[in-house]
């Protein structure tokens, strides 16, 4: 079960990169994700690598020297695990010690890299973000987020939907990147639900919207909600 959950994750990173690496910005700026085994973190214990490769292996070709390689690494994360427990005075059950240890997600790290039109590839470290201009700052951030959503809804059937909500959306973003944002979304046929302080979401990269403008006069108990159509060029109100 722990290989078929790898495998299907390494497809769906997989996934993940081909949709970044497909995205057309204004930005000129593509990523793309790694998802990496981490090495042995204590005596007698397998780094990630050697790990799934005896998990992968056919059980008739396991040899006893991989199934005892197997037994040491398990046996030396639950002592582990109980040692440090113990001193933290940790209550746990003993299952969900071990489901922590079973977690395969943990055996794993991620890391982004970026490519500037021109450049090598980089990997996306704090000193390398902190160096990006706002519009791609929020690319760094929304690109892979939109991308990971997208590749997870694939698993789901044609019909399911595939809606995701963003809460003070795009704040801090310029304009022309926020146009590419809602491309993005449209692109990847995502429904949205958005609020913010500012947006109305009519951009010209959106074809149609509905929109409700919440206003509450200063003092009062109540709220008046103004409804609008975007259609793609115009912003009418809805008087019906």
């Amino acid at each position: 079960k722990i290989r078929a959950k790898i495998e299907h994750s390494k497809r769906w990173v997989e996934k993940i990169n081909q949709l970044m690496m497909g995205m057309k910005t204004s930005s000129s700026i593509h990523f793309s994700l790694s998802w990496t085994e981490k090495r042995a973190q204590g005596e007698n214990q397998l780094g990630t690598r050697e790990l799934v490769e005896i998990l992968r292996m056919d059980q008739k070709l396991l040899t006893q020297e991989h199934k005892d390689r197997l037994m040491e690494h398990f046996r030396a994360r639950i002592s582990e695990t109980k040692m440090r427990s113990a001193d933290q005075a940790d209550h746990r059950s003993f299952l969900t010690i071990m489901k922590e240890i079973l977690d395969y997600r943990q055996w794993f790290e991620f890391q982004l890299f970026f490519k500037k039109a021109g450049t090598s590839r980089k990997e996306m470290t704090n000193t390398a973000f902190f160096t990006f201009s706002g519009g791609e700052k929020a690319m760094a951030m929304y690109v892979p987020l939109f991308s990971a959503v997208y590749a997870k809804y694939q698993g789901g059937g044609a019909d399911c939907p595939r809606v995701i909500s963003l809460d003070e959306a795009f704040a801090g973003v310029d304009e022309k990147n926020i146009n590419d944002m809602f491309r993005l979304m449209v692109e990847l046929d995502l429904s949205f639900m958005a609020n913010s302080q500012v947006l109305f979401g009519d951009y010209e990269t959106v074809p149609g919207l509905s929109i409700y403008e919440f206003i509450r006069p200063e003092n009062l108990t109540f709220v008046t909600v103004i409804p609008y159509r975007w259609n793609g060029k115009t912003r009418e109100l809805v008087t019906e």
